[in-house]
């Protein structure tokens, strides 16, 4: 069996490179998408590291926006597009690194499971972001006062409902899910277009779609509630704490296959020392 990377990346090609490298392995295709603003001739090194592929189309992709689910969605289409019968899809992104051994992760994840390794936060911290779905969020847009349009449009139309019926769930936008349950996504997206509807007017929508989705499906016995990403966020901002040489023993330690998130140029050293410890 084999299993797959879907990899999102936006800047630092080199970081990207070396990440596929410590891929490289028989049993593990990269599935590499690069933001449509990047100049692809800037990428070709990478791009170029044995199975690995580009994934198309690109899409310009806004933070917090759509857009992501749509990159995402291409990238998931390409996979189940190669007719490989992946074990499981991880979807990634160019700032992350593995922090285990590539053969073991290949080991863990090729091993029979029907787990779908996605986070899901707790109701009480769900409560709090339920403005993100429930307001109109035109984040996909830009001109001039489209956030008090957005106001408007949550003010006069009818409250918005997720469709279906279902319930909202929330988590992390990095997951591992099995084959079987990425094609489940595709076809259940495909097949009710109120999904997209829905989620494109939302805001951060890539936290919300595929928990939503699995949560109200018969996939929902087999989430973890997890994924295997070491990501510390203890700085309680918008994004996570760039990780440094105090975290290494942290990370080693947590039993996870990947960390994020890495700046490379500002730490060049710091995979050198994830490396060393590793071997």
């Amino acid at each position: 069996m084999k299993i797959a990377f879907i990899i999102l990346a936006h800047r630092n090609p080199a970081q990207l490179e070396r990440l596929l490298k410590k891929l490289a392995h028989p049993d593990v295709d990269c599935y590499v998408h690069i933001d449509a603003k990047c100049n692809l001739a800037e990428w070709q090194q990478a791009l170029s590291q044995p199975q690995t592929f580009l994934v198309k189309p690109r899409v310009n992709i806004k933070w917090a926006g759509y857009s992501m689910v749509e990159a995402t969605l291409y990238c998931m289409e390409t996979v189940r597009a190669s007719g490989v019968p992946y074990a499981y899809v991880t979807m990634a992104s160019g700032q992350d690194y593995i922090i285990k051994p590539v053969g073991e992760i290949v080991d863990f994840l090729t091993r029979p499971s029907d787990r779908q390794y996605i986070g899901l936060i707790p109701d009480t911290e769900l409560q709090a972001m339920l403005s993100k779905m429930n307001n109109y969020h035109l984040v996909e847009y830009n001109f001039p006062g489209k956030y008090k349009l957005a106001q408007l449009f949550t003010r006069l139309m009818p409250p918005r409902k997720p469709p279906m019926g279902m319930r909202l769930y929330s988590g992390s936008q990095w997951w591992t899910l099995t084959m079987d349950c990425v094609v489940f996504l595709l076809d259940h997206i495909r097949k009710h277009p109120s999904i997209s509807r829905f989620f494109r007017f939302t805001w951060g929508p890539d936290e919300f779609i595929f928990q939503t989705l699995l949560m109200n499906s018969p996939y929902r016995h087999a989430v973890t509630g997890y994924d295997l990403h070491y990501i510390d966020w203890s700085a309680g901002k918008e994004h996570p704490k760039n990780l440094g040489r105090d975290d290494i023993d942290a990370m080693l330690a947590s039993g996870m296959l990947l960390a994020r998130k890495f700046e490379m140029d500002k730490e060049p050293e710091l995979l050198d020392l994830i490396d060393a410890r590793l071997k």
